[in-house]
């Protein structure tokens, strides 16, 4: 191939890669800022907000699944049934037979443990409650 024929398919390349970020840099943009404006709608945090608060659990630890490692969180098997990730500061101080229960119309959950015979209460909605009341607040 010659010289000229090479860079003729360097300029080429370039501009193909120009057009394509005149194409792919506005998409990004116009995904980005309707997922932005959609996650900070008030009808979405409400949505988030009463979800968590309205969903209830409760359960015995089976297994803390120590060898699961998901950075700030970790998982525990509830009942042989089923996994919660939790913040990896309570993993480390839950047994296998402890318990976790969660009501209805509460924004936290509860993990008691036997040995110690002690409750730690955890707020689950901490994130979407501020932001939705703050959004309200706004009106």
């Amino acid at each position: 191939m010659s010289t000229e024929n090479k860079k003729e398919l360097k300029k080429q390349e370039k501009t193909i890669r120009k057009s394509l970020a005149y194409v792919f840099i506005p998409i990004l943009i116009v995904i980005i800022s309707i997922s932005l404006i959609q996650n900070n709608s008030e009808s979405f945090l409400e949505k988030e907000y009463k979800n968590i608060r309205n969903n209830s659990y409760s359960g015995k630890i089976t297994s803390l699944l120590s060898e699961k490692d998901n950075g700030r969180t970790r998982p525990i098997l509830i009942e042989n049934k089923w996994e919660k990730q939790i913040p990896f500061f309570i993993h480390k101080k839950l047994n296998v037979g402890d318990s976790l229960f969660k009501k209805a119309d509460s924004d936290f959950e509860y993990y008691i443990r036997k040995l110690n015979k002690d409750t730690i209460k955890r707020d689950v909605n901490k994130f979407y409650r501020k932001k939705y009341f703050d959004k309200l607040n706004e009106k």
